[in-house]
């Protein structure tokens, strides 16, 4: 086995422990999934899942352990950790965010450069997150796409304050919601009740440009904001009419705000029954729909399809927002909605947990368990299905894979009704993270799995000590880098994410050394989670050679083959960084055929690859060719394989 370097282990291996993995087949629906607990021995949770256009996944949790996933707790309450995952298991980066309080995270937002948005909830005076004006308050963080904290905000006053939401606009501008009962320090704007959902408006580096309540004498709060044509949706609930609020039908409503530029409400509805009626999840589908999933415990007024004690809940509006429907799910005990994410196919998958084995759920794991429903466009349902363990599971987000399937994360309990152990479980309770396929697409779908990891360190030949090298990714087929980074310093280790398919060349390049280069057909690696690979570069000498392996010709031929460019840039991005180097290009071939004939295919394969290094901005004082023929072997023509390696293209370093 490669012998990477002890940092590089440290980071694959660091913090979100993996406790167990399994891959699960449901015969009756033909679905196979994977599922992954993940924490220390305290309380651990899922919130937020994202996944990343690289193929990664970052998770947002929140733990309570001081070992394992909370090993960076700062107190024995609950902190905020973050971390760039990928499904096999290995850690790019994680962080852990909080005080001596409890921190929550309720909302994690992909910004438009790479960077991460993290808005919650915080009672702590320290740490991360000191200056408290009193009570709760708001907290919003931004993140490197490395996982570096560029800044972290606390916004507040003497009262309560919760952060609930963050939506990011077309000019980088950052507006966060929540809910708010102080009528000081961050809370300028006048108050109209209890709590009231609260709108601000942050430049990108965090300062507070705006901002104002809305709400009634009651409690309000602003669970999601998206875009609208000439504004903004604000999503909130209401629990009483009067103030902004028009009316309401039971206890907490809907409450559906329409926004114009100047923050003023241009448009609005309530849309509940009798009961408490909440909103947890929302998106804008395809067809610029507003689709709401939550939960209900109404049994009339809008809500007419009431099953049981508490229904999952999803409601439509057009793009205008002129409401069009809402649809109760479910069965004749508890359950709810967290999460809603849109299909490929122009449906909706819906996590959350369900208590219910009737109606639209048709069997249990134990207590509550974590809940998947699809339903069509217009809210048929499609399928049901909850999964879980003998205990108290739940399901928080969701993302709808781009070739089918959805990865979710919630919580598994720990201590089953029926105290059965769960394999792999450490703490209370643990985070779940789940990869679940379409029963409506059968075995189509595969097991989602991040891309395979490159791993590995970049050493002097002559020493053996590390070497600062680039290492880059290229598309083989249109010759665009895909990805880059530095071996580091100090052991020379470095790591990249591979493509999940095509052929990539990794490129690695120091001033000062030959170049290394390998070709990659990625779809071969699906079974992955990593290659490991030592890079040794020689150093530039007069008279050091290099064999361009992947220089390729047609049988007979000299034209370069369009594989070839890949191994070609290679060389002429060694030439541009070392300026000083000339090399003799030379052609090599086996000792089958006539000598004459051969001498001049060598010849002219050479030529070509010096064709290309002069077209592309080469110097020809740099360059001199060679044919050598058959007579300049490095293996026995004996065999096919030792011929294979005679027939080449290679550079001898002549000057410096």
């Amino acid at each position: 086995m490669l012998a990477i370097a002890p940092r590089i282990w440290s980071l694959l291996r660091h913090g979100l422990l993996i406790l167990l993995f399994s891959a699960i087949t449901d015969s009756s629906a033909q679905v196979a999934y994977w599922q992954q607990l993940i924490g220390g021995s305290d309380f651990d949770t899922g919130k937020k899942l994202l996944l990343l256009p690289d193929g990664t996944t970052v998770l947002g949790l929140q733990t309570r352990s001081t070992d394992g996933l909370g090993k960076n707790n700062h107190s024995q309450d609950l902190d905020v950790v973050l971390a760039k995952y990928a499904t096999q298991g290995k850690v790019f980066w994680s962080i852990t965010l909080g005080g001596s309080g409890r921190d929550e995270l309720n909302d994690l937002l992909l910004l438009s450069n790479g960077d991460l948005l993290c808005v919650g909830t915080t009672e702590s005076n320290d740490g991360d997150l000191p200056g408290s004006a009193g009570g709760s308050d708001l907290w919003v963080a931004r993140l490197s796409p490395g996982g570096k904290l560029l800044w972290i905000r606390r916004l507040g006053g003497r009262g309560m304050d919760y952060g609930w939401c963050a939506f990011q606009d077309t000019d980088g501008s950052l507006y966060i919601g929540g809910e708010s009962s102080s009528i000081d320090g961050s809370m300028q704007s006048p108050h109209h009740g209890g709590l009231d959902a609260w709108l601000a408006r942050l430049n990108p580096r965090g300062e507070l440009m705006m901002e104002k309540h809305f709400g009634g004498p009651g409690n309000d709060r602003i669970s999601a904001i998206h875009p609208h044509e000439s504004g903004l949706w604000l999503v909130c609930t209401a629990d009483a009419p009067g103030g902004m609020v028009q009316t309401n039908y039971g206890k907490k409503d809907l409450w559906l705000l329409h926004l114009n530029e100047r923050w003023e409400i241009a448009h609005q509805q309530v849309i509940g029954g009798n009961d408490n009626d909440d909103i947890h999840g929302s998106l804008i589908d395809a067809g610029g729909n507003l689709v709401l999933a939550g939960t209900t415990f109404s049994t009339a007024g809008y809500v007419d399809e009431q099953r049981g004690k508490g229904d999952g809940w999803l409601v439509k509006f057009d793009p205008q927002g002129r409401y069009l429907w809402n649809h109760c799910y479910g069965g004749t005990r508890d359950e709810g909605f967290s999460a809603i994410a849109a299909c490929v196919d122009g449906g909706y998958a819906i996590v959350g947990l369900t208590l219910s084995i009737n109606g639209h759920l048709s069997k249990t794991e134990g207590y509550y368990d974590g809940w998947f429903l699809k339903t069509n466009a217009e809210g048929k349902v499609i399928w049901s299905r909850n999964l879980g363990y003998p205990a108290k599971d739940a399901l928080h987000d969701v993302v709808a894979l781009p070739g089918g399937g959805f990865l979710a994360l919630g919580q598994v309990q720990e201590k089953p009704l029926e105290q059965i152990e769960i394999a792999g479980h450490k703490g209370v309770y643990d985070a779940w993270f789940v990869n679940f396929g379409d029963p409506g697409l059968g075995l189509n779908v595969r097991p989602y799995r991040t891309p395979a990891i490159l791993i590995g360190e970049v050493i002097d030949e002559s020493n053996g000590q590390p070497l600062t090298a680039a290492i880059t990714l290229t598309d083989n087929q249109t010759l665009d880098s895909l990805s880059s980074t530095s071996s580091q310093p100090e052991d020379g280790s470095f790591v990249l994410l591979l493509p999940s398919y095509g052929l990539v060349s990794i490129n690695v390049l120091a001033q000062g050394y030959l170049f290394y280069g390998q070709d990659i057909l990625t779809d071969s690696l699906f079974d992955k989670t990593s290659i490991e690979k030592t890079v040794v570069l020689k150093p530039i000498t007069v008279g050091s050679s290099l064999v361009l392996e992947n220089i390729y010709f047609e049988s007979g031929r000299w034209e370069v083959l369009k594989p070839s460019y890949a191994e070609l840039n290679r060389l002429v991005a060694f030439l541009e960084l070392n300026p000083r180097v000339k090399i003799e290009i030379s052609g090599h071939t086996d000792n089958t055929g006539n000598r004459d004939d051969k001498m001049e295919l060598s010849l002219n394969r050479a030529n070509a690859v010096k064709a290309y290094l002069l077209e592309k901005g080469i110097p020809p004082y740099r360059l001199s060719v060679k044919g050598y023929g058959m007579f300049r072997p490095r293996a026995s023509n004996a065999t096919e394989e030792g011929r294979r390696l005679n027939r080449r293209v290679e550079f001898t370093v002549t000057g410096m």
